[in-house]
This record gives C-alpha cells, structure tokens and sequence, in this order.
C-alpha cells in the first residue's frame, strides 16, 4: 500500500485540477461558426447603420469585392426595405455620425427599432456585424445590440471587445448563430458564406 500511495496521492490532485479548469473554461465556452453551414441571405442587399458607426463604410466595400448587390444607405427607414431580399445592420454609437444625421441617440433608437421591425413583418433576414472592438463598445453601443439581437439571424463581431461575456450571453439566450473574427481581414469568408 505505501508504494502506492504516492500515485493515489498525484492522480487525485489531477482529477481535481481537470475538475476545476472543466467547470471554469465550461462557463466561458461558447459555439462560435467559422462561417455558416448554408447561406440565409438573398441578394439585393440593404447594408445600414444603428449608431452611425462610420466602420460601416467597410461593408460596401467587401460586398462588392465579392461581387454581391448591395446598397449602402446608413440612415435607410423601415419603408426603405420595399426592394431588398437581405438586411446587414452594422452595430456601433457614433456621436459625431449621429451629429452629421440630426438625429438624437433616441431618434436613431427608434429607427434602428422600425427598421427590424419591418424587416420582420417582410421575413427579411437580419444581419448583425460589429467590428468596431475597443472603440466603440459602450453603453450607448450596447444598448442598440440588445434592441437588435431579438430581430438578429446570425451575428459577426471581433474577439477583442470590451463587452464580449455580454454579447455571448445575450446571443446564448436568443439562440443566434456567432462568427467572432480576428481581425477585418477575416471577415470576408463569413460575410460570403451568407449568400453563398
């Protein structure tokens, strides 16, 4: 017995050590896509804004590198959606883009909140991207993600935010498929993936 205790000994401190690391990596897990597994979008595209964000000025620019039909209208309305088969909301508070629209952070509040709506009463699918990462992840920031997320189909973000064990609960609970992305060069691949 006393040979082997020292072996009893070491495999309980291991069990216990994988038991602990298992339930603190288990909270902090989620399943992330590296790219949907089939396309939810159809071309024509809206690509828009909620905040002013002027990142997404990136979008227009990757669409047509992929050769998608889109249209980048950063203060499109609910009523602006007659002609296009996709919705891609790029999430991200800007006080000087939203000085440039005269518009108050409740006025672009109430925007975003009539722009899903009736993306939803038209079964438009809605997009949700945030690659603005330590810049623009505040409040007010947050707050136009949680209005989004119930409306949202599939989300795209950076690793690197300041609010990502939010974001990743409130994705968990609205049950929304996640691509987080490096980098802006990574974003390429799940932006096609969900046309194609």
């Amino acid at each position: 017995m006393k040979r082997y205790f020292p072996i009893i000994v070491c495999l309980s401190i291991v069990l216990l050590l994988c038991f602990f690391s298992l339930k603190e990596t288990q909270s902090e897990h989620f399943n992330t896509y590296p790219n949907l597994p089939a396309p939810i979008g159809m071309e024509k595209i809206l690509i828009t804004s909620s905040g002013q964000a002027p990142e997404g000025s990136i979008l227009p620019k990757i669409a047509e590198r992929l050769n998608l039909e889109a249209d980048y209208r950063p203060r499109a309305l609910g009523s602006d959606l007659y002609d296009y088969n996709s919705v891609i909301i790029m999430l991200g508070y800007s006080a000087n883009g939203l000085t440039q629209t005269n518009r108050s952070f409740k006025e672009e509040m109430n925007r975003t909140r009539k722009l899903l709506k009736e993306a939803e009463n038209t079964s438009l699918p809605v997009i949700l991207i945030n690659i603005s990462g330590f810049y623009r992840d505040d409040n007010r920031s947050m707050k136009l993600f949680k209005v989004a997320l119930p409306y949202a189909d599939y989300f795209i973000g950076l690793k690197n935010t300041k609010n990502k064990a939010k974001q990743i609960q409130q994705l968990r609970n609205h049950q929304v498929p996640v691509t987080l992305v490096n980098d802006l060069e990574d974003l390429t691949v799940p932006f096609n993936a969900i046309f194609r």
